[in-house]
């Protein structure tokens, strides 16, 4: 009886593993963000099961001008984008968006909000 608990718990310990998530290195800040092949899939992702149907509505085709015409971006001060501030740390939307995923954002718009 003994050997069985001392074999049961030797399995036991050595069956557990420890899983880590992986996140997506930084953006390279001299590499341009396509916002159909970078922040789209993002979107298509992790914000279109709420926001295909409640403003801005993020779905393909219709992102883009929903976050221009909707005020979402700002040129002039990126980091102030309304875009960028709910996803950033702090924000409303900050358990969405990875660091990677934020920092990708900040920096398309950094670069001109462009509909590449």
């Amino acid at each position: 009886m003994l050997a069985t608990c001392a074999l049961g718990a030797a399995l036991f310990t050595t069956s557990c593993t420890k899983e880590y998530i992986q996140t997506a290195p930084p953006p390279d800040p001299n590499v341009p963000i396509s916002f159909s092949t970078d922040l789209q899939p993002f979107f298509n992702a992790r914000c279109v099961s709420c926001h295909g149907n409640i403003p801005p509505n993020l779905e393909e085709g219709k992102a883009y001008d929903n976050l221009i015409q909707g005020g979402f971006i700002n040129l002039a001060t990126p980091e102030n984008s309304l875009l960028y501030t709910k996803i950033n740390v702090g924000g409303s939307m900050e358990a969405f968006a990875n660091s990677a995923e934020r920092q990708m954002t900040l920096l398309w718009i950094e670069q001109g909000a462009l509909n590449n």
